[in-house]
């Protein structure tokens, strides 16, 4: 008897433990931490959505003023701004349009025992446009960080004039500018999917290129048409970056955001 009701017990205890049930985890993964390699990759996501991206700025010559002299060695920015689509895991195309203007004058006020005069001057006057195209192409991704390889081909064009004189010495100056170049940037593009945010990349990149200059002057004296003419180019190897390679430089020439357009990708 005795027998019987230990493996009674022992039976029932078995019984208990055999029919015990855990309860399934309600935990899952958001990819919302930076540790976090689960699921899709950020760069992923955002395959086949048009990104809105900033190119940055560059210099264009122009014509500078000072003291009512012309000063040559001045130059305008131009920002360029655009879009780039992912066509593929692998290869994006991207393309940017850049315009600048400016115009304006300078009033210099003199007091002179108790007379005040008052000299204005024209600002010359400045228009430039620019067009890059790339062609990215993707070198290793992993959760939150995207590698490329962006060849890129570049134009600008920028024009500034002023008159500057009066009467018989009027004359008319201006100058014309032109930009080529080519080359290929590596690019760490870091995308904030840790914060629910996928669809915004901040990007630093940096690396080589070529590129021509050309810019061309003329002064006309609107009396008797005398014309005078100058030119200057210039043939170009180096990194996209400097070339004093100050903290403003490296932030306008390494560092650019990009903004992935459509709904926040499911996780």
């Amino acid at each position: 008897m005795g027998t019987a009701i230990v493996l009674g017990a022992t039976a029932a205890s078995a019984q208990d433990i055999s029919t015990t049930q855990v309860a399934p985890s309600t935990t899952t993964s958001t990819g919302a931490s930076v540790t976090d390699t689960s699921g899709p990759t950020d760069h992923s996501v955002v395959v086949g959505h048009l990104g809105l991206r900033y190119f940055g700025s560059a210099d264009v010559a122009a014509l500078g003023f000072n003291n009512g002299m012309i000063v040559r060695g001045g130059s305008r920015s131009i920002h360029t701004v655009g879009m780039r689509y992912w066509l593929n895991g692998s290869l994006g195309i991207e393309a940017g349009l850049g315009i600048g203007f400016s115009s304006g004058s300078t009033t210099v006020t003199s007091q002179t025992g108790g007379m005040q005069t008052q000299t204005q001057s024209d600002q010359p006057n400045f228009f430039g446009i620019g067009l890059q195209v790339g062609l990215p192409i993707m070198v290793a991704e992993a959760k939150h960080l995207a590698i490329h390889v962006d060849p890129y081909l570049f134009f600008r064009y920028g024009t500034s004039g002023i008159t500057t004189g009066s009467g018989d010495s009027t004359r008319d100056n201006s100058l014309n500018a032109i930009q080529f170049g080519l080359g290929a940037n590596a690019v760490a593009e870091l995308q904030f999917g840790f914060l629910g945010l996928p669809q915004l990349g901040l990007q630093a990149q940096f690396g080589f290129g070529l590129s021509y200059a050309n810019e061309s002057t003329t002064s006309v004296q609107l009396r008797n048409n005398d014309t005078e003419t100058g030119s200057q180019s210039g043939f170009g190897i180096g990194t996209t970056i400097g070339p004093n390679y100050g903290l403003a430089e490296i932030i306008s020439g390494s560092l650019s955001a990009v903004w992935y357009f459509g709904g926040t990708p499911g996780r």
